[in-house]
Formats: C-alpha cells, structure tokens, sequence
C-alpha cells in the first residue's frame, strides 16, 4: 500500500513555569538556493512516486554558507556555494563537464552520514551494501572516507581509526572547534562515542555502561537513551533519556556529560511531555528543544541551568512533499523542502 512520506526535524516546546510560555515569536525566513531536480551539476535526482518521495534518497547539511547535498541516486556528494554552484563534486561524474567544475570520480557504495570541518575536509560514511540490500536504519558495516577540499582522499577510517574494525549504525558525525572528529554510532541496545584528532582514535565511551536508572516510590524506573548532541566546543555532550512506567511515557531528562571527566556532571532539566524532544544546543549554552503541530513548529529555548528565555515558532510551506530543518556548525537555523521539480532551502531568523 502507498503512503505519503513526510518527515520532519526541527524544534521545541515544553511546560513553562513563567511568563515566557505565553509569548511566542515568529521566524522569517530567507531564500538561501534553489536546487533543481535532475542528474546534472548542482542538481539533485527527486525520484517520487503518484503520492510522494518513493524514498528518501538524498541527504543535505549547511556549513559556513555552503550546501553540502549527497544524493544516492546519483552516487555523488557536492558541495555548493551560496549561488548553487558547485564547488566540488564528488562520486559518478562521467556527464560533467571538467573544464567546467572539478569533478573527482569516486565510486561510493552508499553514501551515509557526513560532515565538513573548517578546513572543508570532508568526513563521509561509504555503507557497504549486502547483497540483498539495505533497509532503512539497516546496520550495515561502513568506513569514513576523509577528503580533502579538492575531492582527494586521504585516509579511510574504522573503530580504532585505521581502516580494520568498521562501524556499524552511526547516528551522526560531528567536527568540534578544534576540528576533532565525532562520531555518535549504536546499536539497537547501546550507544557508542568515538574521538578522532585527524588519524589518532583520542576517545572511546560505551553509555551503555552508564547507570540512567531512577527511584521513586520504591520502583525503579530505567532511562533509555533517545538523542546525543555535542557542544560546539567538543568537551560535553548532552544526552537525552527517556523513562518509562511500563509502556508509558513517564517523563524524560537531559543531563551533561563530561567528556574530560568521563562522567554525567549534571541534570539539566526534566521534560513531562513526551513531544517535547532535544533538538541542538547554540553557542554551548542555549538548549532547543522540538514540538509538531502539523506544519507549524515551536520551539522552546532554554538556558543551560534549565530556565526558559524564548519560544520560536516556524510556519513551514504546506505545498511541499517533504521538509526538513537542519542547522549549521554554529547554530544558524535552515530547513530544506522538495517539490516535484525543485529543493528550495531556507534560513531562519
């Protein structure tokens, strides 16, 4: 049966306890670029079906003004300046014209997470595909290939950071201010952290290892580990955790976590309701977290010792097949939407 897929990331509400609850901003937004569909330069292959994306095929991140598009269809990352133009594309280039645009052949199985750093090396997960196929969410044993800012490779990486042990479901990778790579993988039961300054494996946690259990009432309540989001600077990690009764949603808690120290050093809040979820922290100190209504978005903002400051709200386009927010390595609100011939992007403020 055919059903319409639309999904969405984006950000915040919870129970306030002073006034700010009441007021809610609205965001603008601007035209960043337009990206068309098709399988030339600068563009991206929208494969749909009589009701909506016959999947989700492509895969688009913003760093430091430039699009960074992979698109498994057309085996290929680029990435595009704030014009659209690329600046750099990376994968099955034999229709593009290379006196035209540096074009680097590389023959990626499937392409996965990815990140840039700033230096614009790039960092991107090559999924090795079995011979049935991947479903989505699949853990599949993949590498990281690095890449320099000219499409040249330069090493590939695994568990230890040479190429031996690959990974297997990374969530997501992340470059700090230090330009120290991050990788967030797991498995159905844990979740994994590994820190990587350029070669050199610098850190390794397994949280499974760590006790999110509380006690109330005389019943233990176990806490499942829903989302990981690093600080800009590299040195804390919050985690978000789930607890619940039974089956129901009892509430969920966000603590920090030292990298340094190898320990939770603090609860940052309690959140009651569960569409209330954590989204990203701005600057290392402003916390967003994420509610859906529909296509209207809010947002609450709070402050790292758990005090709301703001409430944001986005009103998205309603004539779109699927949309997406997404934010940059500082912060900088974009969100993503495809039509049937175009990927028009966004910023939010």
């Amino acid at each position: 049966m055919k059903k319409i897929i639309f999904i969405l990331i984006a950000a915040s509400v919870m129970p306030a306890t002073s006034c700010s609850r009441w007021f809610v901003d609205s965001l603008g937004k601007s035209k960043v670029m337009e990206i068309k569909n098709g399988d030339g330069p600068g563009q991206v292959q929208i494969v749909r079906d009589e009701y909506s994306l016959s999947e989700l095929s492509f895969r688009l991140e913003m760093h430091d003004g430039k699009a960074i598009l992979a698109d498994n269809n057309l085996k290929r990352v680029q990435v595009l300046d704030s014009s659209g133009t690329p600046e750099l594309i990376l994968g099955s280039v034999n229709n593009i014209d290379r006196s035209r645009f540096r074009a680097v052949n590389f023959n990626f199985s499937v392409i996965g997470a990815f990140t840039m750093d700033d230096s614009d090396n790039l960092y991107i997960q090559n999924r090795l595909q079995s011979r049935k196929g991947d479903e989505p969410g699949s853990f599949s044993p993949s590498y990281i290939l690095v890449f320099n800012k000219d499409g040249e490779l330069q090493y590939t990486m695994g568990k230890s950071g040479t190429p031996d042990l690959p990974f297997f479901y990374i969530e997501k990778l992340f470059t700090d201010s230090s330009d120290r790579l991050h990788v967030i993988s797991r498995t159905f039961n844990s979740w994994e952290l590994f820190i990587f300054n350029k070669r050199k494996r610098e850190k390794y946690i397994d949280f499974s290892k760590i006790d999110f259990s509380e006690n109330e009432d005389g019943y233990t309540y176990s806490g499942k580990i829903e989302n990981m989001i690093l600080t800009r600077s590299g040195d804390n990690i919050l985690i978000s955790v789930a607890y619940y009764h039974d089956v129901r949603f009892k509430y969920r808690k966000v603590y920090e976590f030292s990298l340094e120290d190898d320990k939770v050093v603090r609860e940052l809040t309690t959140i009651p309701d569960p569409k209330n979820v954590l989204f990203n922290i701005v600057d290392d100190k402003i916390i967003y977290l994420w509610n859906i209504e529909g296509k209207r978005v809010k947002f609450i903002l709070i402050n790292t010792d758990g005090n709301i400051i703001n409430n944001i709200r986005l009103d998205l386009d309603n004539n779109t097949i699927f949309s997406k927010i997404i934010t940059d390595e500082t912060g900088k609100m974009f969100s993503y939407h495809v039509a049937e011939t175009t990927m028009k992007i966004y910023e939010w403020n």
